[in-house]
């Protein structure tokens, strides 16, 4: 298949070259910042992350002209990691068989308050992991409702 222009090879085929901002306008309060990891590449990345059309974009900052890349939600299976603490994983191309669907797994986290030390008091450390614990669900609940739109008639 020959890319369009505006569009640049990607996960899966070829990506839209969507702007940070215009994610954002259509993505119903879908985004905000999370860590960002793979199978191969296990360093995480904070990225900004936006939930729109069965994808999930991420960018290096609110602010990119192009996504860093795009993770197909399509036929995806969103879980609780087991693997990796504190994470949601994304397995792509799993409940569906089309030809040029990828499987890829991906990892994210919610991005850590970078205010805390290790010498914070208990209280204000179980006050940041109830908040992390809750961005996470609220990300693994949008996910979740993205993906299963795979199956819904259209």
């Amino acid at each position: 298949r020959r890319r369009r222009q505006g569009e640049r090879m990607g996960a899966q085929g070829s990506v839209p070259q969507v702007r940070a901002k215009d994610v954002k306008r259509v993505c119903e309060g879908r985004h905000g910042w999370l860590n960002k990891a793979g199978l191969t590449n296990t360093k995480m990345q904070k990225r900004w992350c936006a939930i729109h059309d069965l994808r999930l974009y991420y960018y290096e900052t609110a602010r990119d002209a192009e996504p860093k890349g795009v993770v197909f939600l399509r036929g995806a299976i969103v879980t609780h990691s087991k693997r990796v603490k504190m994470a949601i994983e994304i397995e792509t191309g799993s409940l569906i068989t089309e030809k040029g669907v990828e499987k890829r797994t991906y990892f994210f986290t919610p991005v850590a308050d970078a205010s805390v030390s290790a010498y914070q008091d208990e209280e204000v450390i179980r006050k940041q992991r109830r908040k992390a614990k809750l961005q996470l669900d609220q990300w693994y609940t949008w996910l979740q409702e993205e993906s299963a739109k795979t199956f819904t008639p259209a």
